[in-house]
């Protein structure tokens, strides 16, 4: 395509400025980035404002490396200076690089069925709850998010972001497109909704699994947070969507949303689909009603199946086929029991968050104390990150559990016992059982050896996540592995749990 095609068809106005020839609309364009790294002969270079640097400042790096023409704002003119290249002045560069994508690539979500996930909670267990109900039912479908993405038949192929930037998205549809994929069940994070990342896209469900205290660094106050949630569930981003009750800020979204709305809820039976369990079965009502039976039948563990039970209906799966699919489901780090011995289950989880630490811990209480058994929990928080939810995160584990170790999670450039001690506010004074152990693994080890019979072990916070950033610093982590090898040290062995 040139470039002349691409800027009209991707509707992009501007002025093009110092370099460009009267043959500079004539070049063929050979792709289009936002990573100066990434430029190579004919490609489209966009230029972003950042938190720290902008874009432009590697303009000319990405001129040298081929790059035939610069997408940038005002600003990033400036910071250009002198440097030769043609050059579109854009208001919003951001929203211009999300069109220049999905034209470049050919629009590849338009060919797909395309479900959409946003929440503080839950995304990554819906998107592949509803992924394997598709593919249960004989639709290929991809997935995107926090995991990875993976096309039909492909393992996951890991990215930095739970929402990939634009260029990024639009180049893995085009691939799940050219690999069968009928369908994508994707994470869309609020950051990715204001950065306009996934502009160019019309999501046939979005689906909302709630609103709690997260990412305050980035947008500053709930009510922004909440704000650019609510995107999703306009006409120009979904066609309909299917949201969970449950939340302070859920009655919000139903008041705002402009899409036809589906609600679920396990609180309350006004909803479209009401879940509610009866020992280890749970019941799922709704236009169709599916009895089925979850390992660990957590509030939110319900709440997820029958949200993906909703979105699949929308999509035209009979309510039985979706649940049953769902629940066979494995995801890595989410509730992942990885051993159980000696009548003590082991189990690993990303909750890092409030509200999710809350809701694991106080489901294992419920589950465990009835007979006896103990609630034992490691968990940290990450660093150069919403430092506002640290001392309610000590709240929230040690509100159900018996025993608690707080450690490190991925400190980054943060000093790792300021965190700690954060979350430690949080934790009663007296008459509980809590240590801080700086070392991760010292912690899981301690916790491996404090369990007896009938307990729950939770290691919190870092899930399916193998590496821990420790003041710049990389180092190869993953909570699974040295779990494992603790109890197997300590157990000699033992049966290697189900995920649940």
């Amino acid at each position: 395509m040139r470039l002349s095609e691409l800027l009209r068809d991707a509707g992009i106005g501007g002025d093009v400025l110092r370099g460009a020839g009267p043959s500079a609309g004539d070049q063929l364009v050979t792709g289009v980035t936002l990573d100066s790294s990434k430029v190579n002969e004919g490609y489209l270079f966009v230029a972003l404002p950042g938190r720290n640097v902008h874009g432009a400042m590697f303009a000319s790096a990405a001129r040298d490396s081929g790059a035939i023409a610069v997408v940038t704002d005002a600003r990033g003119v400036e910071l250009m200076g002198d440097i030769r290249v043609p050059t579109l002045v854009v208001e919003n560069p951001r929203a211009a690089v999300a069109h220049l994508a999905a034209t470049f690539f050919d629009y590849p979500a338009d060919a797909m069925t395309m479900i959409g996930v946003t929440g503080t909670n839950g995304k990554t267990t819906v998107t592949h709850l509803v992924q394997a109900a598709l593919v249960g039912a004989g639709t290929n479908c991809g997935v995107i998010g926090t995991l990875g993405a993976a096309a039909p038949g492909h393992s996951e192929v890991a990215h930095p972001r739970t929402t990939p930037e634009a260029p990024d998205l639009q180049q893995t549809l085009q691939w799940m497109r050219g690999h069968g994929a009928q369908a994508v069940a994707m994470e869309v994070s609020s950051i990715a909704l204001r950065e306009s990342r996934v502009d160019g896209i019309t999501f046939d469900v979005a689906a909302f699994t709630g609103l709690t205290q997260d990412h305050l660094d980035y947008h500053g106050t709930m009510q922004a947070y909440f704000e650019a949630k609510a995107e999703l569930f306009t006409p120009e981003r979904a066609r309909c969507g299917v949201a969970v009750m449950d939340s302070p800020w859920s009655q919000t979204l139903m008041d705002r949303a402009s899409i036809p709305l589906v609600t679920v809820s396990c609180i309350h039976r006004s909803a479209d689909w009401f879940a509610s369990r009866s020992d280890d079965e749970v019941s799922i009502v709704g236009p169709q009603e599916v009895h089925v039976k979850l390992p660990i039948p957590t509030d939110f563990a319900m709440t997820n199946l029958a949200l993906s039970v909703a979105v699949c209906h929308i999509l035209g799966l009979p309510a039985e086929t979706a649940a049953d699919a769902a629940v066979g489901a494995r995801i890595p780090g989410r509730m992942e029991v990885v051993a159980s011995v000696s009548n003590i289950d082991f189990v690993v989880d990303y909750a890092h968050t409030p509200d999710a630490i809350g809701q694991v811990v106080s489901s294992a209480a419920l589950a465990r104390r009835p007979y006896g058994g103990r609630v034992i929990v490691v968990v940290g928080a990450g660093g150069d990150r919403d430092p506002s939810k640290r001392e309610d995160m000590g709240r929230a584990a040690s509100s159900d559990s018996d025993v608690l170790f707080v450690t490190d999670d991925n400190p980054r450039s943060e000093d790792p016992a300021v965190i700690r001690e954060a979350i430690l506010r949080g934790v009663p004074a007296h008459g509980y059982s809590v240590h801080e152990i700086p070392s991760r693994s010292e912690a899981i080890e301690q916790a491996v050896l404090e369990a007896a019979p009938g307990d729950i072990v939770l290691i919190l916070g870092k899930g399916h996540e193998t590496t821990q950033e420790v003041d710049g610093h990389v180092f190869a982590f993953d909570d699974r592995r040295v779990l494992a090898s603790f109890v197997q040290s300590r157990f000699g062995g033992g049966e290697e749990g189900e995920q649940r």
